[in-house]
């Protein structure tokens, strides 16, 4: 298995593909495997495409220490660095984009392009990292390591359409069952949520120069169980980032790169090849 040092831990990653790199960052707590569900099949013909498991989940060493947004773009760059892979794509999906939308702004030499995927800037400071509500108690019922787990979680209102849910429950169910196999200790899934909680990057997305991409589902506005409206926020990021254009994929909510695979290929080679 290809392992490498990454700013003090060891990541497991896998390449797929030739050409310009591009590296997909997961959402919070998920390993890298669940690109496997689409996404690299569709962009691997293209790019040297990327994934890996961050730090504390799957594969990867469990780092037991507080937990940044910060933290997890130091890890990715230092492991494109190990990678002989900068300047590279750079494909950030919801805590995987926050960490993309600080690093971009401080190390634009280590981007070729950025997107943006189902993220926000979230909260500005004042507070501290914590687990919401809502998130602790899906943990407890039914508890984080029950079988149901995952698919508890991705029953939940603001993931898919009604309709997908209906027409495609195999592919929700591959999807729980690629998290659970590698999925992050419970503590350190903990520490990823706080991650993604504490997170502000509203007041760095003015200094961003890289070509960037914002990209959401069409239907995944309002706050409804998620917490976040991520059509809103898409539309904030894209006003705030010099340049940076924006593109929905029609009919998906907040997980789109698994409801749409196809659209969100698409829409992530249309930019890349305009640039």
């Amino acid at each position: 298995m290809p392992y490498v040092q990454a700013n003090g831990v060891e990541l497991y990653y896998e390449e797929h593909g030739q050409g310009e790199p591009l590296l997909l960052i997961t959402p919070t707590g998920w390993p890298g495997s669940v690109w496997q569900l689409g996404m690299v099949h569709g962009l691997s013909p293209h790019f040297r495409t990327i994934i890996f498991d961050q730090r504390g989940i799957g594969r990867s060493e469990k780092s037991d220490v507080e937990y940044t947004t910060r933290l997890f773009g130091e890890d990715f760059l230092a492991l494109l660095k190990a990678l002989d892979a900068e300047p590279a794509h750079v494909f950030g999906f919801s805590v995987g984009g926050e960490s993309g939308q600080l690093m971009a702004a401080e190390h634009p030499e280590a981007f070729r392009s950025l997107i943006l995927a189902g993220t926000n800037r979230g909260e500005p400071p004042g507070g501290q990292g914590y687990v919401p509500a809502n998130v602790a108690l899906t943990m407890i019922d039914p508890g984080y390591d029950h079988p149901s787990y995952w698919q508890h979680h991705l029953a939940m209102g603001f993931t898919f359409t009604p309709e997908f849910r209906k027409e495609h429950p195999e592919k929700i169910q591959e999807l729980a069952d690629t998290i659970r196999a590698n999925q992050a200790p419970a503590k350190l899934y903990v520490r990823h949520v706080a991650a993604r909680t504490a997170h502000w990057s509203g007041d760095v997305l003015g200094r961003i120069r890289v070509p960037t991409l914002v990209l959401v589902g069409s239907e995944d506005g309002g706050r409804s169980g998620s917490g976040v409206d991520h059509l809103a926020e898409a539309k904030h990021l894209a006003s705030e980032i010099p340049g940076a254009r924006l593109a929905l994929v029609p009919g998906a909510k907040h997980l789109f790169p698994w409801q749409a695979p196809e659209a969100t290929c698409q829409a992530v080679l249309e930019f890349l090849m305009s640039l």
